[in-house]
């Protein structure tokens, strides 16, 4: 009776050992993060006849790029054909939510439909400094005296609050707008009244600024990063950079990422300050990074675009441009369903202005041979499909010709190979552009 006992026991054991493994499998791959959406090509790249005066900002359906001569225009993101043109000033960064594309010109805000580059509504008195900020139904604007909070829908200022020697552009997180000063000052703003939250100082001037999920990153003229609460202000932690850091800092879920004037950048665990990894880049990430897709984003100057993974700062690859960045007209990155879209203004000392867009590319995207203009080259990777090999050679077989009865034979009889067929197609080849990220060795 014992031993009936124990072997119930042991199948029991064995069971639950199973079921725990399973459990574990499905864990351990529920954590692994998913595979960045690679890989990256440019779908079409257009000249724009002129130097641009702000980053080019996107809606999801169309790109609107300000110009030195005093044009907005609006290009189409599926080919890039220019669908408006209007006669606008635009020197400040602008901003586009819910159809809308938000421009500072002159000494007014207004608010340019995207659809027909009508005006919807205009906020006058208002000269900016600092690039717009949109988010939750709400305009921020920065002028040498104050924050200003314009209602998104109709363009009223619902709230202004004195606040001077800012020049970067404020960051929304939950209910607050936070604000970072040349002179060190960091302000919490009540987003629905311009109250104040909370106040804090750092020294040496705020270099860099970015707020998420509750918290408040600030880089400072001390060489430190600082995480403060967005309650209170109260430090959660810091982060000796040995360098400023500046541009763009991003944030997602797990870490905060940035770059300084070492160029080194970095990822950070954002609730703790311990860094997970640190990629030095050639050359100067003048405005910064952004987190798209697992990949850091990193525009430095140059010709290039650099992708760092975000799990662990490997290089995953770089997007050659066709001209250079130029250093106050950083790309547009933003993340779709489908995977990064990138709208980048090239052009720097060539004085070759181009709008480029580039997004990720499907691979089972065939290419018909007789829709080619020109022969790939390096940048395209051939992969043969798996067919019947009668299917794929089709007339390229080779087989005796057609027998042909006796009475038709007129003498003397010449033997002839049979009719060549013209070669217009390659069956079988599937064409697409070639990853930048290298694959992954078995075994390395």
């Amino acid at each position: 009776m014992s031993t009936g006992r124990t072997t119930i026991s042991c199948r029991a054991f064995a069971l639950c050992g199973v079921l725990l493994a399973c459990v574990a499998t499905r864990s351990a791959g529920a954590d692994k993060p998913l595979p960045p959406k690679l890989p990256l090509a440019a779908f079409w790249s257009v000249d724009l006849g002129a130097e641009a005066s702000a980053p080019p900002v996107s809606d999801g359906d169309r790109v609107f790029v300000a110009l030195k001569s005093a044009h907005l225009i609006a290009r189409s993101v599926t080919d890039g054909h220019e669908l408006w043109r209007i006669a606008k000033d635009v020197t400040v960064p602008m901003a586009a939510d819910a159809g809308l594309v938000f421009v500072s010109a002159g000494e007014a805000v207004e608010a340019v439909r995207g659809g027909d580059g009508g005006n919807a509504w205009m906020a006058p008195r208002i000269k900016t400094v600092a690039p717009l900020l949109t988010g939750a139904g709400w305009v921020i604007a920065v002028t040498d005296a104050e924050v200003i909070a314009i209602r998104s829908t109709d363009g009223e200022v619902v709230w202004r609050h004195a606040a001077g020697g800012v020049h970067l552009s404020p960051a929304i997180d939950r209910d607050r707008v936070i604000v970072g000063a040349d002179d060190g000052r960091v302000l919490a703003l009540t987003l629905a009244s311009g109250a104040v939250a909370w106040e804090k100082f750092v020294p040496g001037g705020v270099t860099a600024l970015a707020a998420h999920n509750g918290l408040a990153y600030v880089g400072a003229g001390d060489k430190v990063l600082y995480c403060l609460d967005g309650r209170n202000g109260d430090t959660k932690w810091t982060f000796p950079i040995r360098s400023v850091a500046t541009g763009h800092i991003a944030v997602d879920d797990e870490r905060v990422y940035f770059g300084a004037l070492d160029n080194v950048i970095r990822g950070l665990d954002r609730s703790s300050g311990n860094q997970r990894w640190q990629a030095s880049v050639r050359r100067r990430a003048t405005a910064g990074v952004v987190v798209v897709g697992h990949i850091v984003f990193v525009p430095v100057a140059g010709s290039e675009l650099v992708m760092i993974y975000d799990k662990d700062g490997r290089l995953s690859g770089n997007i050659r441009l066709p001209g250079e960045i130029a250093p106050d007209v950083p790309p547009d990155i933003r993340e779709t369903p489908a995977g990064p879209n990138i709208f980048v203004v090239t052009g720097g000392l060539s004085n070759e202005w181009r709008l480029t867009y580039i997004a990720p590319v499907a691979e089972s995207t065939i290419i018909p041979l007789s829709e080619m203009t020109t022969m790939p080259g390096l940048e395209v990777l051939t992969d043969p499909v798996a067919e019947p090999i009668g299917k794929v050679l089709g007339l390229l077989v080779l087989d005796d010709p057609t027998l042909q009865p006796a009475s038709l034979l007129t003498w003397p009889v010449f033997l002839t190979d049979p009719p060549l067929v013209p070669l217009t197609t390659i069956p079988g080849i599937q064409l697409r552009p070639l990853s930048t990220q290298l694959p992954i060795r078995r075994g390395a």
